[in-house]
């Protein structure tokens, strides 16, 4: 039986490639049509031609800047001040706290003592 003469291949990974670093803002709809114009020939699965084309970008370190999705904001909003969220009562036992230890070096002491007795 005679060979089959070898179609032209390509190598849809590598030609992507080529064609993202010769143009990083390359769209998947104008590199699908730089591809189909450079091999008329080539029968393109769509499903693995954009698996490839954003893997591809991926690996190149093409960002997609913009288009990404938004996240929730349902978090609190933290201040830039550590001391905002105290309240004056917690400033007030505070302060009662390092008179009756004698300062804030004694306080820090005692804190320490607490911590190391307590069993976790």
């Amino acid at each position: 039986m005679a060979k089959k003469s070898t179609a032209a291949e390509f190598n849809m990974s590598e030609t992507i490639r080529e064609l993202l670093t010769e143009n990083p803002k390359l769209t998947s709809q104008e590199a699908t049509d730089a591809i189909m114009a450079k091999h008329p020939s080539a029968k393109i699965n769509k499903n693995s031609f954009s698996v490839a084309f954003y893997t591809g970008r991926k690996k190149l370190g093409i960002s997609l800047s913009g288009r990404r999705r938004k996240v929730a904001k349902n978090k609190k909003k933290t201040s830039s001040s550590p001391h905002a969220s105290v309240d004056m009562a917690k400033l007030q036992a505070t302060a009662r706290f390092l008179r009756e230890v004698g300062g804030a070096d004694a306080a820090i002491e005692a804190i320490k003592q607490v911590q190391a007795v307590q069993v976790k």
